[in-house]
């Protein structure tokens, strides 16, 4: 793992925030999903043990459904308001019940934004290098310049059995790859101007979807067909004016959709089928950005440097299950 201090880092933060002003404070999402938790325990303390990452199997038809063990999340330090100058730079992770909290499993990470993990891997978006990481579910043998071609502004991330998802925010597509990295496609879905740019992605195994700064989310097959930008047109979070939240974090079980809404404070769910919208499913969130959820608990990022968790019902909310981060955003499960 390196460091990301010296003037490097800084020029190309300067370089790319010519730009910057076309991007949306919502830059902070993410998404994820996994199978069940054991159990609820109190929020880490400094006594608490450090997590120890277990090998995931991998996939196939016969492996089976992963049970979640970490809870992973972004550290890039922003608070709303703020420029988009990342300052924190690094990928925290604690044990699935809480305890253990290290906000510095990764660092030197120029933006880190989304997130996603599948087998013995996370990933992540890094808006500022335009490159997509990848790690050891223990942090080790981080690449940080996975996946370095057809990347533009990318946002959110999602993963598969296959392959891997990002949102390029910089040129209205979303990108594909095989999970080992090869077969770059970086316009495997391009999009008309009125998407006005992706942000959070998510995947099952039929469909993919994703949110954008209209205050929609759009949705195709899996294979990239069928594309509706207009999927949801009113996610009930964007004001319309540059700067202003909106949805970007992006999540989905096997009956609904789950999104974080900065702008309202809140964690919204609809149906698979885009029917049902809930806005104001879970309240009490600080600026979330972003949303997992595994076989019975939902996690969001909270601006304020919590990670909140409830029920998948929305009952027991706990807005300050894991404190300590930086600026979350991207949130996983794993």
């Amino acid at each position: 793992m390196r460091s990301s201090t010296g003037t490097t880092h800084l020029a190309r933060r300067r370089s790319l925030m010519i730009g910057a002003s076309a991007l949306l404070i919502a830059l902070l999402s993410g998404c994820g999903g996994a199978a069940a938790d054991p159990g609820r325990t109190a929020a880490p303390t400094a006594t608490d043990s450090t997590p120890t990452a277990t090998p995931a199997p991998g996939p196939g038809p016969e492996s089976e459904p992963h049970e979640p063990t970490h809870i992973y999340w972004a550290n890039n330090g922003i608070a709303k308001g703020d420029a988009l100058m990342a300052t924190a730079e690094t990928i925290g992770w604690a044990n699935i019940d809480g305890s253990g909290a290290d906000q510095s499993l990764i660092d030197g990470i120029d933006y880190p934004s989304g997130m996603a993990a599948q087998g013995e891997y996370i990933y992540w978006t890094d808006i500022f290098s335009n490159t997509i990481g990848r790690a050891k579910l223990d942090g080790t043998e981080a690449d940080h310049s996975f996946i370095a071609e057809g990347v533009y502004f990318a946002v959110g991330v999602a993963v598969d059995d296959e392959y891997i998802y990002w949102a390029n925010n910089g040129t209205l597509s979303v990108g594909r790859a095989r999970l080992d990295g090869s077969q770059i496609d970086e316009e495997f879905m391009k999009f008309s101007a009125g998407i006005r740019m992706p942000n959070a992605i998510a995947v099952d195994d039929r469909h993919i979807y994703w949110s954008n700064v209209a205050s929609q989310i759009g949705r195709a097959n899996i294979d990239g067909t069928e594309i509706d930008e207009n999927f949801m047109i009113n996610t009930g979070s964007q004001s319309g004016a540059v700067l202003s939240p909106l949805p970007v974090g992006l999540t989905v079980d096997d009956n609904y959709i789950y999104w974080s809404n900065m702008q309202q404070n809140t964690i919204s769910r609809a149906n698979l089928d885009g029917t049902e919208g809930d806005y104001s499913f879970i309240t009490g969130a600080d600026f979330p950005g972003g949303v997992a959820v595994d076989g019975r608990y939902i996690y969001w990022s909270n601006n304020n440097g919590t990670i909140g968790r409830a029920h998948l019902d929305g009952t027991e909310v706990n807005q300050s299950f894991i404190t300590g981060a930086d600026g979350p955003g991207g949130l996983i499960v794993w």
